[in-house]
């Protein structure tokens, strides 16, 4: 079920345009993280560090959107139950 969910969010929600949306933020925060690093750092490592950054933000992307939506089909079927 995962994998057909990671699947989805690859394929489906990864391109969408509030997910752009909290990219952008997502990248100024990190610029802003980065900015005291900046003045100490050469460009190599800067993009090196703001690269694992990214990496690690895309993670808890995808995991939070996997999460989120076995909830959300938890919450339909305990709903569903119900009625």
């Amino acid at each position: 079920m995962k994998d057909r969910i990671r699947e989805i969010y690859k394929n489906v929600a990864q391109d969408s345009d509030e997910l752009k949306m909290w990219r952008e933020k997502l990248e100024k925060q990190i610029e802003i993280a980065l900015e005291k690093e900046r003045e100490e750092m050469n460009i190599t490592e800067y993009e090196k560090c703001r690269d694992r950054y990214y990496e690690i933000a895309m993670l808890a992307e995808e995991g939070g959107f996997i999460l989120g939506f076995q909830y959300m089909l938890q919450l339909i079927i305990e709903c569903s139950s119900k009625v």
